[in-house]
């Protein structure tokens, strides 16, 4: 009973967070969300931002786990955008999204939440860098990208753009779905040189120290 009212206010501080933002996350919204008495918070977290911050860790790793296979399985920059773009529509639709722009702003002032983000990210980061790793790889490129950097810029870029999109309105538009043909064009131009010719261009592209 324990463990399902912890998972009970969890799930419900990342769905009111979706409808209400961050105004709406009190202990007795959350309660009334979750059906449950706003004590039990207090009970189980000691305060809000502690359910928060838990929220926000299973999130993370419940988005690791639906996403790790398919990005386990990624061989080209299609599939990890493929990847990318599934996650924005989920996250915009459970909540997840809203829920980490609450996160990134309060890390500014909460050195907590700012240490459980890391983690998070940390988490996300290090499976997107696997990922792309095999991609470089599969393009030949392994050597000539930086595939740690860019798979710290993939992650940050996505995230960047499934929190804006998931802004009331979408005052961008959609960014993610923006750069859509982009990966196809680098997979098709990777696929259509000799290798050779592809390892120099980046080689030539690469910045100078």
């Amino acid at each position: 009973m324990s463990s399902t009212t912890k998972q009970d206010l969890m799930a419900a501080a990342v769905r009111l967070t979706a409808t209400a933002g961050a105004r709406g996350l009190t202990a007795r919204a959350i309660g009334a969300e979750a059906g449950v008495n706003q004590a039990l918070i207090f009970y189980h977290f000691d305060s809000v931002e502690n359910l928060l911050r838990l929220a926000y860790a299973g999130a993370t790793e419940a988005m690791v786990r639906d996403y790790a296979e398919a990005l386990g399985a990624a061989q080209t920059f299609a599939d990890l955008y493929a990847v990318g773009e599934r996650l924005g529509a989920s996250s915009r639709a459970d909540g997840s999204a809203a829920l980490l722009t609450h996160v990134m702003a309060a890390s500014h002032h909460d050195p907590q939440m700012a240490a459980a983000l890391a983690a998070s990210l940390g988490t996300w980061r290090d499976v997107v860098t696997d990922a792309v790793h095999r991609v470089v790889r599969h393009h030949g490129l392994d050597g000539v990208l930086d595939a740690d950097g860019l798979a710290a810029a993939l992650a940050a870029a996505t995230i960047g753009m499934v929190t804006v999109d998931a802004l009331p309105g979408a005052p961008l538009g959609s960014t993610l779905r923006s750069v859509e043909a982009l990966p196809r064009v680098v997979d098709t131009l990777a696929a259509r040189f000799p290798r050779a010719l592809v390892r120099r261009i980046g080689r030539s592209l690469a910045p100078r120290g």
